[in-house]
């Protein structure tokens, strides 16, 4: 089974170009608006990703939270707060939950493409490497035989 599995392997990456021509691979830089879309709703999610992911809205809600529980005494709108309080912080937090979940696939998709570059590079790198190994074999191999056409004198290090 291994090795159906790869000859299969070896066979799908014979196709691919930083296989065959390893010297002429350049690595790719892969950026996560790279592989975000265009359209609106691609749009929407990114505003939403980085409006939820903020610092900025996570100090608003604190503050707006703390005046809330005081203000609500002193002004009066809420004698009790916590029970409204607490009603209104819930209502967003199903959209909050999908918008995390949109933006943690948006973020696989962004490392996959990452890893998928780095895959190509990294094969590229490898066969280079087979081949500089064949290259020092040949290297390997002359030296052999002009060692075996010329010996060299008893009593000189070599």
């Amino acid at each position: 089974m291994a090795t159906a599995t790869r000859s299969t392997d070896e066979t799908m990456h014979q196709r691919e170009p930083y296989v065959t021509h390893p010297m002429e691979h350049v690595p790719r830089l892969v950026l996560s608006r790279h592989v975000s879309g265009d359209r609106l709703l691609d749009r929407v999610a990114d505003f939403v990703n980085r409006l939820i992911g903020s610092m900025y809205l996570f100090v608003a809600i604190t503050f707006g939270i703390v005046i809330w529980l005081f203000a609500g005494n002193i002004v009066g709108f809420d004698r009790t707060p916590w029970p409204l309080l607490l009603t209104l912080l819930n209502l967003p937090q199903l959209s909050i939950m999908i918008s995390l979940q949109v933006s943690a696939n948006r973020a696989l998709a962004a490392s996959d493409a990452r890893a998928i570059a780095d895959h190509e590079t990294l094969h590229a790198i490898h066969e280079l490497a087979k081949m500089q190994i064949q290259i020092l074999d040949g290297q390997n191999q002359v030296l052999e035989l002009l060692k075996k056409a010329h010996p060299m004198p008893t009593g000189q290090p070599g």
